[in-house]
């Protein structure tokens, strides 16, 4: 096979069609910043400076998709959340738009074309289809309902309402926290048919809070789960042809919730086993991951990356429907030469006959 521009090996891996080599992508924001020395505030304010750290990794790395986003909080401030401006770290919550989840009726869904930091990501989305055009594939931004909901309030105390609710406490409110995640789905939903028109070839849905780290299985499945497959849907019927719901943590419990959400591809941390993941749900959804992004992308060397790289492809490579990925965030200041050997493992193996 002649070689293939890596957003056709990307389409022809979700696809399970035959690629010329395992495509990759490790799930890269803020080290694109780092390798271009482009100051963080301007990174995650300027679309512009944003694409051009990204092209600048992309250079360096060669892996066939690049993501656009760079924090948690671009849709949130769109609702009214404060957040943080540093050249040194990405926006975290300062203070969210409600002290009481009473309150939540009160909210509107922002507009992904002017409130918030939306606008920001969409121009990078944009700006990155430009450039790259065919040749590479685009991964957009975009958080989760439960997480999103929770910027609403608060984690701490988005978690504590969820708890009582959870337990039939009088203290619960259980309409006012579907109102907020039916808000959080809304506005998910909006942003993404936006990243999707302005060139997106993934979108992407991150819904960590949402991890078995964090809640039980049964909280998952009642507060998180319908709203993913909301947004699945809704993202289907606009013509969206690839998706990937990104929940930190070990998954094993809830893997076939995940595959049900309708999401086309699930992104594996390493705290599952990936040949656990591709037993039960490989055949449903396409997978991506799980380099270990501390103790071997940032921590490790090429020769341990590119051993942990194999392993990936050897346990979950077999029939396609696999995607050499990071499983999580690659920490900024992870040597880029740990990032190019997990590459070009994927570049230089064909998928597994079996």
């Amino acid at each position: 096979m002649t070689t293939l521009t890596s957003r056709e090996r990307v389409r022809r891996a979700v696809r399970r069609e035959p690629t010329d080599c395992v495509a990759a992508m490790p799930y890269m924001y803020d080290i694109a910043a780092a390798a271009a020395g482009i100051p963080l505030k301007h990174f995650y304010t300027d679309p512009q400076a944003m694409v051009r750290a990204q092209l600048t990794l992309h250079a360096l790395v060669g892996q066939d998709v690049i993501a656009i986003g760079a924090d948690n909080f671009y849709i949130a401030e769109g609702f009214g959340c404060e957040t943080t401006r540093s050249n040194d770290e990405v926006p975290s919550l300062v203070k969210p738009p409600l002290t009481s989840l009473a309150d939540v009726y009160e909210l509107e869904v922002p507009d992904p074309q002017s409130d918030g930091r939306m606008p920001v990501m969409l121009e990078g989305l944009r700006l990155a289809r430009q450039a790259v055009g065919n040749d590479v594939a685009l991964r957009s931004p975009g958080t989760g309902p439960f997480a999103l909901a929770s910027y609403l309030i608060g984690t701490q105390q988005w978690l504590m309402e969820v708890a009582m609710a959870e337990a039939g406490m009088d203290e619960g409110n259980e309409d006012a926290i579907h109102h907020a995640l039916t808000l959080a789905t809304e506005a998910l939903i909006r942003f993404g048919k936006a990243c999707w028109d302005a060139g997106a070839d993934i979108l992407h849905c991150g819904d960590s809070l949402a991890s078995c780290n964090v809640i039980s299985p049964r909280t998952f499945e009642r507060y998180s789960f319908p709203y993913l497959q909301q947004i699945f849907r809704a993202w289907k019927a606009h013509g969206v042809t690839c998706s990937i719901l990104h929940i930190c943590g070990n998954s094993t419990n809830v893997l076939d919730l995940y595959a049900a959400t309708g999401a086309d591809l699930v992104e594996i941390d390493h705290a599952v086993d990936l040949r656990v993941a591709k037993a039960r749900i490989g055949d449903k959804v396409g997978l991506v991951g799980n380099v270990d992004t501390v103790t071997e992308l940032l921590q490790g060397t090429p020769e341990t990356v590119r051993a942990s790289a194999q392993r990936c492809i050897d346990q979950a490579g077999v029939g396609g429907g696999f995607l050499l990925g990071s499983g999580c965030i690659v920490p900024r200041y992870a040597p880029l030469a740990n990032v190019r050997a997990m590459v070009e493992v994927a570049h230089s193996r064909p998928y597994p006959s079996g």
